[in-house]
């Protein structure tokens, strides 16, 4: 059954089961109102009675006329002793079937059905002084609450068909204002689905609504896929022209290699040097490849307790052999404690380092301090540094400074990226403050307790 079906048929079926209720209470609250209305009516009138023709003459079968004169249709009136024996007795209704006659001191009332007629019997006692001397009673077939109730079950049958009638209609109008925007979404996927294009939901309604959140929500969704589509496409292609790139290179040098570098010794040591060189970096490049991606995984890194000057001298001193230049060491004490996953920091402290040795030609500066329960580290070059516009860019997978040192610094642009995924696995954050011809410095602040 379709959602539309459903929601139809529920609220239907609810509104119908209450309006049942609801008139069913009204039915019983009637009858129950109405009785009591009757009870007192009555009561009231058999005291009149013993009030105008008096306890004694009552009792003693006098004044049947007077008596007759007040009573009301449709009832019959039998004066009863204290023996349950009946003195008395005057009749307006022939058509009640009557209970045995019952001797009452106090006041009482019955409700009685009889032949599908409901019957009301009511016992007034009859006071003389402070004694007891009988019982009025008073019985009336109760016809005028039967015509009232015919009339009221035809109108709440009535009224509750015309109900149900507009309770379906009511649901078919709400699924379909409800389910509006779900068909939007659902045409829109189909849509995307078809054309692998992303498209978004006109959105409408108030900002408080459910539906409008949904339908913002699916709107963020498809910006955030397409950002990340089209990350991915650029992420292909770059990874693609690199590659293509490197066995461009290693091509052309084998070919030289094959046609000369027999008969050359020039030619075979450049095309062997060449070769070498453009394979490490492949294989450096396909390396942070696969780190990228297990990053990206969202495992959870090693947490434990280590000494992060200590990490940073030995990941100089391992930068250190490859440029073989001066690498200064600044810190607030000589140790400092941070609990992370030592092996991680210390990769993305020899791609910060190897980053400012790359883009520089003097010594490089690293900071470590501690502040308001995080670890500041600040790597300083005074290298090309950073035009303001390409700032937000440098972490951007492949994406280089200077593209005419690509092939000297071996670099593919993807060491950045390492970083800052690091960094964010440790909830912490990376900035960079840069100014062209002057330097670059990188601040990285990671949490000291190692939590978010």
């Amino acid at each position: 059954m379709k959602l539309k079906n459903k929601i139809t048929l529920l609220t239907s079926v609810l509104l119908i089961c209450i309006l049942l209720c609801v008139d069913l209470v009204i039915y019983f609250l009637f009858i129950k109102i109405a009785t009591q209305n009757e009870i007192e009516s009555l009561q009231t009138k058999a005291e009149q009675i013993i009030e105008k023709i008096g306890p004694n003459a009552i009792m003693q079968n006098k004044q049947n006329r007077q008596i007759r004169y007040y009573m009301p249709e449709n009832t019959t009136i039998r004066i009863i002793n204290p023996h349950s024996e009946m003195v008395n007795f005057i009749q307006k209704d022939y058509e009640i079937e009557l209970p045995e006659p019952q001797f009452s001191p106090v006041k009482e009332a019955k409700l009685i059905r009889d032949d599908g007629q409901r019957v009301l019997t009511v016992r007034v006692p009859v006071q003389y002084g402070p004694e007891i001397i009988g019982t009025l009673e008073m019985v009336e077939r109760m016809a005028a609450l039967e015509s009232s109730l015919d009339i009221l079950v035809s109108i709440l049958i009535s009224s509750t068909a015309a109900a149900a009638l507009l309770c379906f209609i009511g649901g078919l109008v709400l699924s379909k204002t409800i389910l509006m925007p779900i068909s939007k979404s659902i045409e829109t996927m189909k849509e995307i689905e078809s054309s692998l294009t992303f498209k978004k939901i006109p959105i409408n309604g108030k900002k408080t609504d459910e539906l409008y959140k949904m339908t913002e929500t699916f709107n963020r969704m498809m910006e955030r896929l397409e950002e990340s589509f089209l990350k991915q496409q650029q992420f292909v292609s770059d990874a693609s022209h690199e590659l293509n790139t490197t066995l461009t290179i290693i091509e052309g040098y084998a070919s030289m290699l094959r046609r000369w570098g027999t008969d050359d010794k020039s030619i075979q040591e450049e095309s062997i040097e060449s070769i070498y060189e453009e394979s490490k970096r492949m294989r450096k490049m396909t390396r942070q490849l696969l780190d990228l991606a297990s990053l990206q995984q969202g495992i959870e890194p090693i947490r434990e307790p280590f000494n992060l000057v200590e990490c940073c001298k030995q990941a100089s001193k391992l930068v250190h052999k490859l440029h073989n230049r001066e690498i200064k060491i600044h810190s607030t004490s000589r140790e400092l404690i941070i609990v992370a996953d030592p092996t991680k920091i210390k990769q993305l402290l020899i791609i910060l380092i190897d980053n400012a040795l790359k883009y520089s030609t003097k010594f490089i500066e690293i900071y470590i301090s501690e502040a308001e329960g995080d670890m500041i580290i600040r790597v300083k070059d005074f290298g090309i540094g950073i035009a303001e516009d390409e700032i937000d860019l440098v972490f951007e997978r492949f994406y280089r400074v200077d593209r005419a040192r690509q092939r000297k610094t071996g670099g593919a642009g993807l060491g950045l990226p390492i970083a800052q995924s690091i960094v964010r696995e440790h909830y912490g954050s990376i900035d960079i403050v840069s100014e062209e011809g002057v330097g670059t410095e990188v601040i990285v602040h990671l949490p000291k307790d190692g939590t978010s």
